[in-house]
C-alpha cells in the first residue's frame, strides 16, 4: 500500500500563506459574485484539510456557484410612498438596513418590477449617491431568478419569477453603519372596466424573509371619480378629503411583506363597484365579495332629505360630565341638519317627553329654539326606555330615510323593563316603516344585549362609549358618516343563484362610505348584479356585469376568510339574541368548524391543543366552546359590552384576519349594463 507523500512543515506553512494571500487579493470569484445577495466583503480562501501533516487531495470544482452566508444586518425600515394622478403612479421605495457586524457588506440589489404596468423613470440612490443598474425583461429576469435566487431558496423573490427585474450593485456598507437605498420609478397603472389595480412587489434581496423594524405604505390618489379603495390586507386605513383618497398601512417588527395590492374604482356614474370571487373546490360553492360606493363626484349633489330623531336619556345617572358631552353631541347634530331635513327631540327619565308634537322642518328659528331647549335640560329621575321608544317611533316619518339615535347610560327601570318585550315594542311601533335605530350605550351600567336587539332588527348598529371616552366625539363621528344618504333601503339581486348572503338586510349607503356584501355561489361564469334603492323620491337601479371565478384565484382565500368572519358574527348574534338556555349543538359545531377551517381566532372557540384537551376530542372542544359562549350571558358590565363589540367586529368584517397575506384575487370588473 502506497503511503501519501509528506510535506515539510516550512513548505506547508508557505503554501497556506499563499492561499490566504490569494483569498485576500481576490475575494470574489466570478461565479461567487453572481451568487451574492448580501455578503461580507472578505471571503475565506480554499480549505486545506490536514491529517498528521499529510495533504488530502482537493475535491474537483463544483459547477454550481458558491453560496455565501447572509451578512449580519438588520432591516430597519421599508417605506413605500405612492402618488397617483390619472393612473400615473410615482413610486418611492426606501429601505434602510444596519450592518450589525464588523466587516463591510457588499450589496447585490435585486428588485422585482411590477408585472402589470409600464415602468419608466427608474433611479436608485444609496445614501445620497445615485447608482447605475440594469433593467431585465421577463425572459432575462427569469434566468437570473433561476441562477441566483433559486440557489438561496428565497420564496419571496421566487414568487416574482417571470416578471421584470432591476439589479444594481451598491457600495460596501461599513460595519456598524446604516444605509438607505431609495428606488424611484414612474408606473402606469392598468385599468379595466373602471377598476384600477396597484400591485407593487415589496420582496427583494435586502429583506430575504427577515423581520422588518417598520413597514409603512402610503398611497394618495387624486381624481373626482376615485372611490372604492379596497385592500384585503388587514389594517389598511382608508380616508378621503375632497378629490384626494388615501390608503395607509403601518406595521412594527413583523416579517417582511411580499407585496402591497390596492384596487380602486375610477369611473363616472353615481354608483361604482366591483366583485371579487374565489371557488376553492370544484364540488363546493364559491365565495364572492360585492363592493359598491357612491362616486366621489356625487358627494357635491344635494343630500337626500332625511328624518333624524334624537332620544336622550336625562335620568339622574347621566348627571355630570357625560350629560354635558351628550348635550354638545346633540347640538353638533342640530348644527349640521340641512334645510330639507325633518327632526325632533325626545327626552326621557321616569317618563318621556317630545320637544314638539310632530316632526319639525329645519330652519334657523327651529335650530336656535332646539339648541336652547337642549341647553336647558337637567338630569334627574329613572329610565323609561319603553315610553321613549313609543314616542320616538310613533312620529310620522314618511318615505324618506329616517334615523333614530337612541342614547342611554343605564338599565330600564320604569314601564316595561323586559328586554324581549322592549324589542317587540320597537318592531311594532315602527310598523314596517324602516326607521334605522342606532343605539349608544354610555358606560358599563347598561343592558348591552338590549341595545343590540333594538338596533339589530332595523339594520342599524350599537355603539358603546367606555367610561373614559368622550360621548360627543363618538356621536359626532357617527353622524358625520350617516349625514349624507346616497341610496336608501338598498337591495341586491344576482342573476345566478346565490346563498348565505351577509348582511341579509342591507344598510343605507352614504357618501364617503362603502357597501360590502359577501355570499356564496354555485354557478361560475357571467353574472348580472343589480343594486336598487331610493335616491330621494325616485327609485334608483344600477346594473353591473361580472364574471364569477370557476376555480381558485390567487389571494382569493381572503374572500373566503371575510365570509367566514361574517358568518361567525352572525352565529354569535343568533346565540346572543336567543338568550334562552344554551346554544344548540349545530350552532356550536359550525362556529367551531369555521374557526378551525379558516384559522380565525374568536373569544368563543379554542382550536389550540391545551394541556388537558386534544384537538381531536370533538366533545371536549364543544364543551370548551359552550363554556366560552356562557360569557354572552353577561348583560351588564364591562364584560357584557366587550362581548357585543367582539360580535360586531366579526359581523362587519371587511378584511381578513389571521390569514395569509393576499397575493391577488380575481376581479370581476363591473360595467354598467
Amino acid at each position: 500500500m502506497e503511503r501519501a507523500v509528506g510535506l515539510r512543515p516550512g513548505l506547508l506553512l508557505a503554501l497556506m500563506g499563499l492561499g490566504l494571500f490569494l483569498a485576500a487579493a481576490f475575494p470574489f470569484s466570478a461565479r461567487a459574485q453572481n451568487a451574492t445577495i448580501v455578503s461580507p466583503a472578505v471571503e475565506a480562501g480554499p480549505a486545506l484539510a490536514q491529517n498528521d501533516m499529510v495533504i488530502t487531495p482537493l475535491p474537483k470544482p463544483v459547477p454550481t456557484p458558491i453560496i455565501r452566508p447572509k451578512g449580519e444586518y438588520e432591516v430597519k425600515a421599508v417605506e413605500l410612498t405612492v402618488t397617483v394622478t390619472d393612473q400615473k403612479a410615482k413610486v418611492h421605495l426606501r429601505q434602510t438596513i444596519k450592518n450589525t457586524g464588523s466587516r463591510n457588506l457588499e450589496l447585490d440589489y435585486l428588485v422585482p418590477l411590477p408585472a402589470n404596468g409600464a415602468v419608466g423613470g427608474l433611479a436608485l440612490v444609496a445614501n445620497g449617491r445615485e447608482l447605475t443598474g440594469e433593467i431585465y425583461e421577463k425572459d432575462e429576469a427569469f434566468k437570473i431568478y433561476q441562477d441566483i435566487v433559486a440557489k438561496i431558496k428565497d420564496p419571496a423573490l421566487l414568487e416574482f419569477a417571470g416578471q421584470g427585474l432591476f439589479r444594481a450593485r451598491a457600495f460596501p456598507v461599513a460595519g456598524g453603519a446604516e444605509a438607505s437605498l431609495d428606488l424611484s420609478l414612474d408606473y402606469l397603472l392598468p385599468k379595466d372596466g373602471g377598476v384600477v389595480d396597484f400591485d407593487f412587489p415589496l420582496a427583494n434581496s435586502l429583506t430575504q424573509g427577515r423581520q422588518v423594524g417598520r413597514q409603512y405604505v402610503s398611497v394618495e390618489i387624486s381624481g373626482p371619480n376615485v372611490g372604492g379603495l379596497f385592500s384585503m390586507l388587514e389594517g389598511v386605513k382608508v380616508s378621503k378629503t375632497g378629490d384626494v383618497s388615501r390608503a395607509e398601512f403601518n406595521l412594527e417588527n413583523t416579517p417582511a411583506l411580499s407585496r402591497f395590492r390596492l384596487r380602486y374604482r375610477d369611473e363616472a356614474g353615481p354608483m361604482g363597484g366591483m366583485v371579487l370571487s374565489h371557488k376553492p373546490k370544484k364540488d363546493e360553492d364559491g365565495f364572492f365579495l360585492f363592493l359598491a360606493e357612491p362616486n366621489g363626484a356625487q358627494a357635491d349633489r344635494p343630500s337626500i332629505p332625511k328624518t333624524v330623531i334624537f332620544a336622550l336619556d336625562v335620568s339622574g345617572s347621566m348627571a355630570g360630565t357625560k350629560f354635558r358631552q351628550a348635550q354638545d353631541a346633540l347640538i353638533f347634530i342640530l348644527d349640521r341638519l340641512g334645510s330639507d331635513d325633518l327632526f325632533n327631540l325626545v327626552t326621557y327619565s321616569s317618563k318621556a317627553e317630545l320637544w314638539k308634537p310632530e316632526l319639525e322642518g329645519m330652519d334657523e328659528a327651529n335650530r336656535e329654539a332646539a339648541k336652547k331647549y337642549v341647553r336647558g335640560l337637567n338630569a334627574r329621575g329613572g329610565t323609561n326606555i319603553d315610553q321613549a321608544l313609543k314616542l320616538s317611533l310613533g312620529l310620522n316619518v314618511g318615505d324618506g330615510p329616517a334615523y333614530l339615535i337612541f342614547l342611554t347610560d343605564g338599565l330600564p327601570t320604569e314601564g316595561v323593563t323586559n328586554e324581549l318585550s322592549l324589542a317587540d315594542i320597537a318592531v311594532k311601533a315602527d310598523k314596517g316603516r324602516g326607521v334605522r335605530i342606532f343605539t349608544f350605550g354610555v358606560g358599563n351600567d347598561i343592558n348591552a344585549r338590549l341595545l343590540d336587539r333594538l338596533s339589530g332588527g332595523s339594520s342599524g348598529y350599537s355603539t358603546f362609549v367606555a367610561p373614559e371616552e368622550n360621548i360627543e366625539e363618538k356621536i359626532a363621528s357617527f353622524f358625520s358618516k350617516i349625514s349624507h344618504p346616497a341610496l336608501v333601503k338598498p337591495e341586491l339581486k344576482v342573476s345566478v343563484p346565490v346563498n348565505r348572503l351577509m348582511p341579509e338586510i342591507l344598510p343605507d349607503v352614504f357618501h364617503d362610505s362603502q357597501l360590502v356584501v359577501v355570499g356564496r355561489y354555485a354557478q361560475a361564469g357571467p353574472a348580472n348584479f343589480t343594486l336598487s334603492g331610493r335616491d330621494g323620491p325616485n327609485e334608483a337601479v344600477f346594473g353591473y356585469k361580472a364574471d364569477l371565478a370557476d376555480g381558485p384565484t390567487e389571494g382569493g382565500q381572503q374572500i373566503a376568510h371575510i365570509w367566514a368572519q361574517r358568518r361567525i358574527g352572525e352565529l354569535i348574534d343568533d346565540i346572543d339574541q336567543n338568550g334562552r338556555g344554551e346554544p344548540n349543538s349545530d350552532q356550536m359545531g359550525e362556529l367551531l368548524s369555521l374557526s378551525k377551517e379558516f384559522g380565525i381566532m374568536t373569544p368563543y372557540t379554542s382550536f389550540l391543543a391545551l394541556e388537558k384537551q386534544s384537538l381531536t376530542d370533538v366533545t371536549g372542544q364543544l364543551d370548551l366552546t359552550r363554556q366560552y359562549l356562557a360569557e354572552l350571558g353577561n348583560l351588564q358590565g364591562a364584560s357584557a359590552v366587550r362581548q357585543r363589540e367582539n360580535k360586531r367586529q366579526f359581523s362587519g368584517a371587511v378584511s381578513a384576519q389571521s390569514a395569509p397575506m393576499p397575493m391577488s384575487a380575481k376581479v370581476s370588473e363591473l360595467q354598467e349594463m
